[in-house]
């Protein structure tokens, strides 16, 4: 009955598998979808492997769901890379993904280059990932227009990036409503971010508290 399976039914057997908390189960069927040529199946096990500190695998997956034109998994050989300091090839993969249309790639050039001062070059690839609706990189934008002083631009995007769920916004938002002696507002929008999870908010809400 195994042998009749597409690869999409392996997949999403993996998936089930791997919801349910059998990684082993997961890995096996993730691995027979990947020998017949899925990608999709090559991506996860490359997550999987990273997830179990296995970097060598990691890379090995990732590499070859890249070879079948996986742009997510060129995405993230580039931020490997570029943690390696091997920034020649980050930049490679982070291209070759942008080209494909990878948000997050473009994010990683846009982050290289604000790294390497060129300011004009990482706002435009800020820009491209926003106009695909990153909101990660409407928080770069913001936080680059709020260091060149432009407090409307910075909190523009930031709402744009709101409006997308974005919890990092909504605390930079906090932030400037802190700033600029809006208390109630400073604490409602840091209760949103605290809501989704964000660190930060949770501490600066427990700040507020201890100091009021």
């Amino acid at each position: 009955m195994d042998s009749n399976l597409t690869v999409e039914e392996m997949c999403t057997l993996a998936f089930t598998a791997g919801e349910a908390g059998d990684l082993k189960g997961a890995k096996s069927w993730y691995e027979r979808a990947a020998e017949l040529g899925n990608s999709d199946a090559m991506f996860e096990l490359g997550l999987m492997a990273g997830e179990a500190g296995d970097l060598k695998g990691e890379k090995s997956w990732y590499e070859r769901a890249a070879e079948l034109g996986d742009a997510d998994a060129m995405d993230l050989l580039g931020a490997m890379a570029r943690e390696a300091g091997d920034l020649k090839s980050a930049k490679s993969w982070y291209e070759r993904a942008a080209e494909l249309g990878n948000s997050d790639a473009m994010i990683g050039l846009g982050d290289m280059a604000r790294e390497a001062g060129d300011l004009k070059s990482a706002k435009g690839w800020f820009e491209r990932a926003a106009e695909l609706g990153n909101s990660d990189a409407m928080v770069y934008l913001g936080d680059m227009a709020g260091e060149a002083g432009d407090l409307k631009g910075e909190k523009g995007w930031f709402e744009r990036a709101v409006e997308l769920g974005n919890s990092a916004a909504m605390f930079m938002l906090g932030g400037m409503a802190h700033e600029a002696g809006d208390l109630k507002g400073a604490k409602s929008w840091w209760e949103r971010a605290a809501e989704l999870g964000d660190a930060d908010a949770m501490a600066n809400l427990g700040a507020m508290t201890h100091d009021a």
